[in-house]
């Protein structure tokens, strides 16, 4: 008797389980996902961090995403799925989150590319770098799904997309309080795990939309160094640098699929933070070539990714700062009681 009325009470139970695992499995399916259900965990705290020592205007703090520890979990669940198509899905001249990509490649690309910069009888070349404004923060909703069903990721996989971006709602912590409740209607939060996957995507859209204009360009003309390997960018999320010739047709068609992308992405070039690096060897049109891009000329050594940047061999000076930024973090440790390991 006992043991049926336990077979009982198991069969019970069994049916109370399995009856919540369908009310679940029904309401995890793309076309019925609660979308207040999402809204709850999605709440996001914004802390601003000073940019600079002495911070004056509101351009001078970085806002950072406090994301609720429910919502990290399933973005970073996301971000496993994410990271093992990536390396199939993004261009080489692109190396940021990437599995199996290093940041060192892009700053001994580039520093080869600047070698000889300073000599009048090489090739007239320029290098542009570029300033995203606000490049997180500029993203459009749409495009960004746009380019998830470019790329044929799955249905189920761009609705939880829309909806980690999408349902946010934000508040300010200022001075230890709390203040405000608002809804997002753009861009990407730094701070949540997924953001920079998501970025890196929208990128390769403008990687793409580039080599595009230069196939279909009959006046561009590579970097000297770039022509055989077919490189014309390097990108480290929105750190970008652009290669060609030092002449007007060559800037025009890369001018134009800038301006192209920004209208499509909402991501736009901030002219006063951007700089021309042009080579020695450019004398003539230098002055004509600044005014067109609309950009300050800038002088080698130019910092990329935090390392100096330079035409020949890097000298104790160039890389002073760098130095001087090693000695205070490891002047920093004095007072606490670090073991060997820690401190590696």
């Amino acid at each position: 008797m006992a043991k049926q009325r336990r077979e009982k009470e198991h069969e019970k139970k069994g049916d109370h389980v399995c009856l919540r695992y369908s009310i679940l499995a029904q309401n995890a399916r793309p076309s019925n996902m609660v979308k207040p259900w999402f809204t709850e965990i999605n709440t996001t705290l914004l802390t601003l961090i000073p940019k600079v020592n002495m911070p004056t205007y509101v351009s001078d703090y970085r806002p950072i995403a406090c994301c609720n520890v429910w919502y990290k979990a399933i973005t970073k669940i996301l971000v496993k799925r994410l990271q093992r198509v990536l390396p199939l899905l993004i261009d080489y001249s692109q190396n940021a989150f990437v599995p199996g990509r290093s940041i060192s490649d892009n700053i001994l690309l580039a520093q080869e590319l600047l070698t000889g910069y300073n000599q009048v009888r090489l090739p007239a070349q320029r290098m542009l770098k570029v300033d995203i404004q606000k490049a997180y923060d500029s993203v459009e909703w749409d495009f960004l799904l746009e380019v998830l069903r470019l790329f044929n990721f799955p249905q189920q996989f761009i609705t939880l997309i829309e909806q980690c971006v999408s349902t946010a709602s934000f508040s300010i912590s200022l001075n230890s309080s709390i203040h405000g409740f608002f809804k997002g209607s753009r861009g990407l939060r730094q701070g949540d795990p997924i953001s920079p996957y998501l970025f890196v995507l929208v990128m390769e859209i403008w990687c793409k939309l580039i080599r595009h204009r230069v196939q279909n360009s009959t006046q561009f003309q590579y970097h000297w160094k770039c022509k055989e390997p077919g490189l014309i960018n390097l990108c480290f999320v929105d750190d970008v640098l652009l290669f060609c010739k030092a002449h007007i047709p060559s800037i025009q068609v890369l001018t134009d699929a800038l301006n192209e992308f920004a209208i499509m992405s909402g991501l736009k070039v901030n002219p006063t933070k951007s700089q021309t690096v042009l080579s020695r060897s450019v004398q003539q049109d230098r002055q004509r070539i600044l005014d067109y891009v609309g950009f300050h000329e800038g002088s080698l050594p130019v910092k990329y990714l935090g390392i100096p940047l330079t035409s020949s061999r890097l000298t104790l000076t160039d890389c002073r700062p760098l130095i001087d930024k090693v000695d205070t973090r490891l002047a920093g440790w004095n007072h606490l009681n670090l073991s060997y390991a820690g401190r590696l």
